[in-house]
């Protein structure tokens, strides 16, 4: 049997690039160096594997869109990618207008929007601690700690928690405003405004069940991959989950957490670094799904063949024993289904591509 390729960490696995030309839409990047950086194709030599191509080759390799080449001019000045890293710099790229009118006003609106995220959680964390820490007998609510009296009102509050632990209202705003703009990616436990990583898990789990419904009428083949597909959205989304509760369980001892803020923001880093990493490359998926929505059955089962084909597989740094040997089955049956250089939209595969590839090693599938 075919050895299954399973990477041994994120960095190696790599990051997912949204290239929008249609050869490279499942791209990803690895490397800490523009020098050293190397994309990685998965899905383009079936089992034989995963092409790996340096940096600079890729604009010879495939002909890019406008868009695409304005991300890999970007992708060549950042010294290390991570995916948040990635979804600022795409941001901020669409809101510029390479991609055109529609993203550019969705991503303008995201970034206004994150800041609003940011201070909502910061004023639900300044109310949580309030509750846990002051002596006041007062209560603040959220239309009023968004004002300057809001915000001078509960460092009055904290005044008397601040001098038993030996530091300041000024201090502990800082801390809770620093605390905030980390968990604004998620936001805090039950937000009514949730950050974007939440949302994607939140869209990852809905996509779950919409595919559970839709394979119960389909043929044994869409089954066989739906059920695939469904196997290693909820590992990632089980995962994701472990993390957040990792994160909000700083919310429950707040004068611990705050005590320890050097710490405490370390640990919240890494959690919300762990779920951007676990969830990344799903979001393309969730949306490729979501919006062949309307299409046909026929049409939704290659949209699903294309997910099934491509969907992120963890690296082995994060899974458990039990967790390990589930992803390698699941790699074993995708490894079998991988259509050799095809399209997934035409059904057509590039031979001229394909020529330029021969010259670069692949990875095994």
């Amino acid at each position: 049997m075919t050895s299954i390729y399973l990477p041994n960490s994120f960095e190696e696995r790599g990051v997912t690039i949204p290239f929008s030309t249609d050869a490279i839409r499942n791209a990803r990047l690895r490397g800490d160096n523009p020098k050293r950086r190397e994309f990685l194709l998965p899905g383009l030599s079936g089992g034989e594997g995963t092409y790996v191509i340096p940096f600079h080759a890729l604009p010879d390799v495939v002909e890019m869109n406008m868009y695409d080449r304005a991300l890999v001019e970007r992708l060549e000045e950042v010294p290390a990618i991570t995916p948040l890293d990635l979804r600022q710099m795409v941001l901020e790229i669409d809101a510029a207008g390479f991609g055109g009118i529609e993203r550019s006003t969705s991503a303008k609106k995201e970034l206004a929007s994150a800041e609003t995220v940011g201070l909502f959680n910061q004023c639900m964390l300044i109310i949580r601690a309030l509750k846990l820490l002051s002596d006041e007998s007062e209560e603040l609510d959220l239309k009023v700690l968004i004002t300057p009296e809001g915000q001078r009102l509960a460092k009055q509050q904290f005044a008397g928690y601040a001098q038993k632990a030996g530091t300041t209202s000024d201090d502990v705003m800082k801390k809770l405003e620093t605390w905030a703009n980390l968990i604004g990616l998620v936001g805090v436990r039950a937000a009514d405004h949730p950050g974007h990583l939440m949302r994607e898990q939140t869209r990852l789990l809905a996509m779950t069940e919409d595919l559970r419904e839709f394979i119960r009428k389909e043929p044994p083949e869409a089954q066989f991959m739906g059920k695939g597909v469904i196997q290693a959205s909820e590992l990632a989304s089980g995962i994701v989950n472990q993390e957040l509760e990792a994160v909000w369980a700083y919310e429950d001892d707040i004068a611990h957490s705050l005590e320890n803020a050097g710490a405490t923001m370390d640990s919240v880093k890494n959690h919300l670094s762990t779920i951007s990493w676990v969830l990344d490359g799903w979001e393309r998926m969730v949306h490729d799904w979501n919006d062949s929505s309307d299409s046909f059955r026929n049409a939704r089962r290659k949209v699903l063949e294309m997910i099934y084909e491509n969907m992120p597989i963890l690296p082995k740094d994060i899974l458990g024993r039990d967790q390990m040997e589930e992803v390698k089955t699941i790699r074993e049956h995708q490894s079998g289904w991988v259509k050799a250089n095809v399209d997934w939209r035409t059904d057509e595969m590039d031979g001229e591509m394909m020529a330029r590839l021969d010259q670069f090693q692949t990875i095994a599938a």
